[in-house]
């Protein structure tokens, strides 16, 4: 499963003036969010929002409690538009023997055909340990029983907060949905480190099997 280390990761596709190419994870560091096909939706300024979701009519940009920190305001119904984070939950999911960990090989951009850990975002007005819990039985088939979390990781740039979990699974029989081409519990020392999806994901990965090892 080794992929040399001078081989670019996939993390999607980028236009250029000859169509399209492979997009590396250097690389999309780099990018402006309308440059990649596959950018995340929530990747915009206050400034690139227009118009009040109550009413329709134009957002102003104006500094309204503190000094250089201007929030969206609607002028016609004075509703306040804050553009908060959008918030993930990320599972590191054992066997019962705590010596596996479970990651999907992804069947999407971005990172389509590396792994990652299972996850989703939280929806308004759902509980983080059932948004957690349901998207890894969707993703895998797998009960899992969440203990606690392990890591966070924020991403201003991209409005994104990630929270991590630790959790065990009931058994190791992976039942993938569509959106990740299989799944497998890796022993840690097996971990196919050039192919994970995102630097995230390797960052938390060694952390947590340095600890508990």
């Amino acid at each position: 499963m080794g992929r040399g280390d001078d081989t670019p990761l996939n993390l999607g596709v980028v236009q250029n003036g000859n169509g399209l190419r492979t997009l590396t994870i250097q690389e999309s560091h780099r990018l402006q969010p309308w440059e990649c096909q596959f950018q995340y939706q929530w990747r915009y300024k206050k400034e690139d929002l227009k118009f009040c979701p109550r009413c329709g009519h134009r957002f102003s940009l104006e500094d309204l409690h503190i000094p250089n920190q201007p929030q969206l305001l609607c002028h016609h119904c004075q509703f306040v538009f804050y553009l908060d984070p959008k918030l993930a939950v990320v599972a590191v999911v054992l066997n019962k023997e705590k010596n596996k960990v479970l990651l999907l090989q992804r069947n999407e951009e971005p990172g389509k055909g590396l792994w990652a850990l299972p996850g989703g975002y939280v929806e308004r007005g759902h509980d983080l340990f059932e948004t957690i819990q349901n998207e890894v039985k969707e993703e895998t088939g797998l009960s899992i029983e969440v203990y606690k979390i392990i890591n966070t990781f924020s991403y201003p740039k991209d409005g994104l907060i990630q929270l991590t979990y630790e959790a065990i699974a009931d058994h190791e029989e992976v039942i993938v949905n569509i959106e990740s081409k299989k799944g497998y519990f890796f022993y840690f020392d097996e971990i196919p480190w050039s192919q994970l999806a995102f630097p995230s994901t390797e960052k938390l990965l060694r952390l947590y099997t340095d600890k508990n090892r």
